[in-house]
Order: structure tokens, then C-alpha cells, then sequence
């Protein structure tokens, strides 16, 4: 799988999402399954891409779409085809029977030779990077991808499709540039403008999806999915009443509606006469036994028992959602004690530290766990006059796979790892800054905040030795809980038993040990209970890292309008305040295990192997 999407919140995959089903896509997942004969001759429907790669087919323009899909192949078809030879349109259809036949040689022979005739290169151009991902060959289908994007048409359906496909190589700033076209934007046609608004929620890019979004009711496409994408935009851009309003009517077309059932939750704190408690229930009561998405009633059943104090009935509900999210990822906790056993014995000595003037904006790493307090520092930094926050960026990894060649997933694994023992580091550096230097906005600094870039801490630093990596530091059992009361996407599958929460957190802490080791004053730890108690003056140690002069008022998060697309996304529209330290306690008596667990390692040692933030 190579899919280089950026989002980890649960809440970002709507309705019947891969994620959402908990299943892991496989290649030839990625492989477009081609176009079916309609003997009306009609469009087929644009194609939807969801979490985790898979995509259904393709749709091109309504000319190529009927050449393909006519029951037969007549003389007639010239007439109602300008310019559309039955050579090429007979070829293509063979190359779709072959694509779905799984004989993927002759499928590319097949669409290679239509890249001589200009009205179908962009679609073949586009079946063939999908069926370079399915071969494993990332460089292909992105150079594949990017040839469809240079020979793009003002086709909305088109655009969609290509913008999907951007996506899955890691090319965000072209997709973006389809999804915000003049073809997209002016569409008429509500599956693309709610197909297109739906790929930039995914992208945590609300600002972009809602207007599409908007457009797309306009214009007739109204339904469950579309009301809770929008919902999902407005909660994320911080209209929190335009959001209530927008899952109120998703809930009235589908009340068994999951996602939206949870989101409802999460938009405020429920009290004793105002909350949805027995509706929850009912809804679990409803469910069959095993449906894929129990989890997401689960936990928000416990976050609204929470919400009015009733802890025991509140942990059991998590409890039962952590076992059923757990059942769905089958994680490998082998597999990451084996990655970070040889990130432990990797070497970074010598690592240079850029004291130069960079010649572009520069990237400030915000690292750490989950939950740990990273997106109240970017709100923070992102308020600064020259400081832009990029949020939660996929890039590096997906950088380090195209320099190594190695497919996978979002996160480094350990052929990855191995793989970038022999990387061109200056490459990657300079492949990261080309696809992540636009986020900036002609800043000096952009954030890029996602947490679990840790783990590539010594990377980064190799990589970009002008980048300021900020590394958040917070209590183990509250960082530890609140991984665990946080339903995620397909991301930190250990996040859902006690006893693997642990064994991860000590991983972790063991890991940034060893980058502070092996890159003296790289990284500079910020203590959340610091933060939150004393924001002005943590803040200013961080602005002095970064190099940049205080600026007052940067500590007022509450005043900043803009996105927040985490599961801080509330929380982020709050003046900063110590209520989250210590939370853990209220379940302690439930959290024996992780305790337990977390007193068996030796944290005490590992804080004194850090530097003090």
C-alpha cells in the first residue's frame, strides 16, 4: 500500500470508509477496476476514493465515457464522438477487460499506446500510475500522475479523478490545485462537488471542502454523507452551531448514521438535562453483533458519560471499544519492538546543524505522542506573524519511500527503515522542501505537526539540518490515557489495550533518549504541564529556538479563527487551562495494568537522558 494521505482522526473518514471498517488495504487495492458497459450509454458515476487507497473507477469525460460504455461498437459512435477513433476506443476497453483481469502487462501495453492520441492521455495516463502502484514501482506512478496532471482538461469529472490519484503519490499541492480549478469550483454536478469537498476533508484541508461541500447541496446533492462532511468541515474551521446543524440533518436522513453519531458527541460537553446518552445506546442495541463501526458508538458513549461524571458506566464503554477497535486492527507488537530496536542502533553522529541563512521557508518539526499537547504548540506558534501552520504533514515518509523505492504505509516501518541506510539525504531534504514549502504562504516558518515524526527525528535532522524539531513531554499516564480514550484511524493500533499502551510509550521514550543522545541541542523538549501553567514564558523559549522575536498576544489560542483538523479541534477554540493535567486519575482504578506497566520501565532514567525544555 502507498497512500499518502494525512489525516489520523477517526472522525475524517465519513460512512463506509475503509478505515472506518477497520480493514487494511492491499495491493492491488489501489488498481482502478476500470469501466463497466451500460448498453444507455450513460456517465457513470465519478469515482469515490476513501481511507485507505481504494478507489472505484475512474470516470472520465462524458465523450470517453460513452465510447467505453456502449453495448457495441458502431459507425454511429463517430457522429455523437468527434475526433474519438473506434481504434483507440476498442483499445481502451481492452486494456479495462485486461486491468480487470489482473494481467497487468498487457494492460499497460495496451494503455501506453493511447498516450500517441491527445484525448486520452490523461485517463490513460491515470490508469497507469494506478497500475504502477499495484506493480510496487512509486516512482512510475508518481511521474505517471503527474503527466496526467500536465495534460489536465477543464473537466470537473476529470479533475476529481486526478486530484484522487495525486493524493495516493503524495502530490498535495497538485491535487489541491485540481480541487480548487475553475471546473471543480463552477461544476454543476453534486457527486463531484461532494466527491472533490470529501478529498480535502481527508486532506484536513475543511477550508477547501466546505465551499464544495456547500456547492454540492446547492445544486441537488443533498444526503446523509454529504450533511456529515460538512458538519465535519464547520466543527474543523470552528463553526461549532453551523456543525450541530449540519449532523442534525444527516441524523434526520440516517439516523444509525455513526460517524455522525459521534461528532455530535464531541461538539460540546453534555450535561445531565441535554445529552444523547440513551440514544447511543439504543443505537448499540440496534447494531449487529461485530458491524464495523460498534467502536465509534462506543466511544461516544464514553465521552458523553464522562462528560457527566458517571465513570464506571463511561470505562466500560471504553473498554468495549478498545476491544472491538483492537479485533479490527489485529496490530503486531513485534513488528514495532523490531523497528525501534534498529532505530536505537542507528548512528546519527556528526549530524550537522544549519546556522546559515536558508533560502526558503523553514520547517519547525512539532513531534511527540498523540494527545500530548502538539496542536495547542502549533496553535501557539501559527499565531506568530511569520510562522504558518501546515498541520499534520505526510510527507516526509512519503518522501523517504520515493528516494528508497520501499512501498508501504504513512508511517516508517522497518524495510523503510533499512532501505534509507544507503539514502541520498540531500535529496530528500530538498523532495520534502519542494512538496512542503507552499504550506509557508510566503512565511518564514511552517509547522509540520505530525506527532508520530519522532520516530524520523533522526531522519530530519540528517535530512534538513535547517529544521527546528519541537518535541512535546507530557505525564506518562495522562499521555497515556488519553491515547487510549481517543478512537484514531488506521494510526497507533497500540493504542487500544493497556498493556501494549505502555509498551509503546516506553518505546517511545527510550527513542527520543537516543536522538538527544546522538543530536546534542537538535531538539527541544517543551513540557505540556508547563505549557498550559506558564504559556508566555515556554512560549518565548520556543520562539527564541526557532529564531524568532516575541510577538504578544501569541498565547491567546481562543482569538485564532482558521482550522484546527485534530482531535484537539475543539478544545483549540478554548483560552489555554490545566484541566487535561491529571485526568487519568479519575480512572485509576480501571488503569491498574498501564500503572503498573509504565512503573516496570525505567522512565525516571530516560528523563535524565533528555534535555530539560
Amino acid at each position: 500500500m502507498f497512500v499518502a494521505g494525512r489525516v489520523e482522526c477517526f472522525e475524517n473518514h465519513g460512512k463506509g470508509s475503509v478505515c472506518a471498517a477497520g480493514r487494511q488495504s492491499q495491493l492491488p487495492g489501489t488498481l482502478p477496476k476500470g469501466l463497466t458497459r451500460n448498453k444507455k450509454a450513460t456517465l457513470p458515476e465519478a469515482g469515490r476514493v476513501v481511507a485507505g487507497g481504494q478507489s472505484n473507477p475512474i470516470a472520465v469525460t462524458e465523450r470517453h465515457a460513452r465510447a467505453v460504455a456502449a453495448a457495441d461498437y458502431n459507425p454511429r459512435l463517430s457522429a455523437k464522438c468527434p475526433g474519438m477513433s473506434e481504434a483507440a476506443t476498442r483499445t481502451w476497453e481492452s486494456a479495462e477487460r485486461s486491468a480487470r483481469a489482473g494481467d497487468l502487462r498487457e494492460a499497460r501495453k495496451a494503455y501506453e499506446s493511447l498516450l500517441v492520441d491527445a484525448a486520452w492521455v490523461l485517463p490513460a495516463q491515470l490508469r497507469l500510475s494506478g497500475l504502477s502502484l499495484a506493480e510496487g514501482r512509486i516512482r512510475d506512478a508518481t511521474s505517471h500522475a503527474l503527466a496526467a496532471y500536465a495534460a489536465r482538461e477543464p473537466d470537473a469529472v476529470l479533475m476529481e479523478a486526478l486530484c484522487a490519484q495525486l493524493i495516493k503519490v503524495g502530490e498535495l499541492e497538485a491535487a489541491v490545485s485540481c480541487a480548487t480549478s475553475d471546473a471543480v469550483r463552477d461544476s454543476v454536478d453534486p457527486a463531484v462537488l461532494a466527491g472533490t469537498g470529501r478529498l480535502m476533508n481527508e486532506q484536513s484541508l475543511p477550508q477547501l471542502a466546505l465551499p464544495l461541500l456547500q456547492s454540492a447541496a446547492k445544486h441537488g446533492g443533498k444526503s446523509a454523507e454529504r450533511d456529515y462532511q460538512t458538519g465535519l468541515a464547520q466543527m474543523y474551521t470552528g463553526d461549532l452551531e453551523g456543525a450541530e446543524a449540519a449532523l442534525a440533518d444527516c441524523l434526520a436522513a440516517d439516523p444509525g448514521h455513526a460517524p455522525a453519531l459521534r461528532l455530535r458527541s464531541k461538539l460540546r460537553r453534555q450535561t445531565d438535562r441535554d445529552n444523547h446518552v440513551d440514544a447511543l445506546r439504543s443505537a448499540l442495541q440496534r447494531m449487529a453483533a461485530g458491524q464495523a463501526e460498534a467502536p465509534l458508538l462506543h466511544y461516544a458513549l464514553f465521552k458523553e458519560l464522562d462528560d457527566l461524571g458517571q465513570h464506571a458506566a463511561a470505562w466500560d464503554a471504553l473498554e468495549q471499544g478498545m476491544s472491538a477497535r483492537r479485533r479490527q486492527l489485529h496490530p503486531d507488537p513485534d513488528a514495532e519492538a523490531e523497528l525501534f530496536e534498529h532505530l536505537m542502533q542507528t548512528r546519527f553522529d556528526g549530524v550537522a546543524s544549519d546556522t546559515g541563512h536558508p533560502t526558503g521557508p523553514v520547517p519547525i518539526f512539532i513531534v511527540g505522542m498523540p494527545r500530548s499537547g502538539t496542536t495547542l504548540l502549533e496553535r501557539i506558534l501559527g499565531a506568530h506573524q511569520e510562522v504558518s501552520d501546515a498541520g499534520e504533514l505526510r510527507d516526509f515518509t512519503t518522501q523517504m519511500r520515493w528516494i528508497t523505492g520501499e512501498m508501504g504505509g504513512p508511517h516508517l516501518d522497518l524495510p523503510l527503515a533499512q532501505a534509507a541506510q544507503g539514502a541520498d539525504w540531500k535529496q530528500l531534504g530538498e523532495r520534502y522542501l519542494s512538496h512542503t514549502q507552499w504550506h509557508a504562504a510566503g512565511r518564514r516558518f511552517y509547522t509540520d505537526k505530525l506527532p508520530s515524526n519522532f520516530i524520523n527525528a533522526g531522519y530530519i535532522a540528517r535530512a534538513l539540518p535547517q529544521a527546528r524539531i519541537l518535541h512535546l513531554v507530557r505525564e506518562p499516564m495522562d499521555t497515556c490515557f488519553s491515547n487510549l480514550k481517543e478512537l484514531f484511524a488506521g494510526a497507533y493500533p497500540h493504542s487500544y489495550d493497556q498493556q501494549e499502551m505502555a509498551a509503546h510509550f516506553l518505546r517511545y521514550r527510550a527513542l527520543m533518549a537516543h536522538w538527544h543522545a546522538q543530536l546534542p541541542g537538535r531538539i527541544l523538549d517543551v513540557h505540556y504541564d508547563q505549557l498550559v501553567a506558564a504559556p508566555e514564558q515556554v512560549a518565548q523559549q520556543v520562539l527564541d529556538y526557532c529564531g524568532l522575536a516575541w510577538e504578544p498576544g501569541v498565547t491567546a489560542i481562543e482569538t485564532r479563527a482558521g482550522r484546527v483538523a485534530t482531535a484537539s479541534a475543539i478544545q483549540m477554540r478554548e483560552p489555554i487551562h490545566q484541566r487535561f493535567v491529571g485526568q487519568w486519575r479519575r480512572y485509576a482504578p480501571w488503569l491498574g495494568p498501564l500503572q503498573a506497566a509504565l512503573a516496570a520501565g525505567d522512565l525516571a532514567d530516560l528523563d535524565r537522558s533528555t534535555t530539560a525544555g
